[in-house]
């Protein structure tokens, strides 16, 4: 449990303005608060998570609309509770910063006490959202198919028809080259008839899965990318926290240490800044070229796709 205070405190409880007591019990009552939400959450998602994989295992339609009206629905559950945390930090924290702000001099011995308030208060609801982001990646992972086991489907059903198709009009056996996302038109080899061919609804499947099979393939390298990106902000908050240390500190050889961290850290940002491009680069080559791969026949409209993507990195 956090404690209002990190530092020890030179004077008494007893010299503490009576003020002090309020805060607390604020603080108190806000971590109990979020205590019950993250309860709710955990109860929510661990009761939810297998429930929507076997929906999604057993919903036999193609664009799964039953499992995405129940994994909706868990989503705004879960978005709910984290807007009453909000709602509550806002008021019942921030509110209440502003309210003893107002009221205490930043000349006041016992100021500081009120921007205390605020930041273990805030760090917690930091803690609480770290909590969301938890449960709702775990929720949506459970949207996630095995699609490398739909693609092996569709490549043996591939095997099972390509020599079994046969010209309308001498009989001759027409040997299927390529698995086909239309109807196509295809030559017999021995009359020149131009047959049809139509492809099965699984074999036109696979323009919808393809990139989701190209994503999953190269996600350690999204991955890659994710962790750089998100290095960035952290970095940052980092420095910031130390910037912030800086104000009440009078200890040159103390500041100089903070002032060093910060450049450590502003030189570790810098490179994720750079850095973080060329691995998502990285990525979308790759993850294009896995797609290419699975469907060659959208190769050139994947590379206009990719080729726009690159101006926006």
């Amino acid at each position: 449990m956090f404690g209002l205070f990190n530092k020890k405190q030179k004077e008494s409880q007893e010299t503490f303005p009576e003020w002090h007591a309020e805060l607390q019990e604020s603080q108190q009552r806000w971590f109990t608060f979020l205590e019950k939400l993250e309860a709710k959450m955990e109860e929510l998602a661990t009761a939810s998570i297998p429930e929507l994989k076997q929906i999604l295992q057993e919903d036999e339609d193609l664009y799964k609309r039953t499992f995405h009206k129940v994994y909706s629905g868990v989503n705004g559950q879960l978005n709910h509770i984290r807007e009453k945390a909000r709602e509550t930090y806002e008021e019942k924290i921030i509110d209440v910063y502003y309210h003893y702000d107002s009221k205490i001099s930043v000349l006041s011995k016992h100021h500081n006490l009120i921007s205390d308030f605020r930041n273990v208060c805030s760090e917690r609801h930091n803690q609480f959202d770290e909590r969301y982001d938890y449960w709702r990646k775990q929720i949506e992972k459970t949207q996630e198919r095995d699609l490398e086991v739909e693609y092996q489907k569709i490549l043996n059903e591939f095997e099972n028809i390509k020599d079994k198709f046969g010209c309308k009009q001498c009989g001759g056996n027409i040997t299927i080259q390529k698995i086909f996302l239309i109807e196509t038109y295809i030559s017999c080899p021995y009359c020149q008839t131009q047959n049809t061919f139509e492809p099965s609804t699984q074999a036109r499947n696979l323009q919808n899965i393809s990139r989701g099979l190209a994503e999953q393939r190269t996600a350690h390298l999204y991955e890659e990318f994710e962790t750089e990106n998100n290095k960035e902000r952290e970095l940052y908050h980092q420095r910031h926290e130390l910037s912030l240390s800086k104000i009440h500190e009078s200890n040159k050889n103390v500041l100089n240490e903070i002032q060093a961290k910060m450049d450590y850290l502003e030189e570790q940002r810098q490179f994720a800044i750079k850095n973080a491009p060329k691995l998502h680069q990285i990525y979308l080559r790759a993850m294009y070229d896995e797609w290419n791969k699975i469907t060659p026949d959208l190769k050139e409209h994947n590379e206009k796709m990719y080729q726009n993507q690159l101006q926006y990195i």
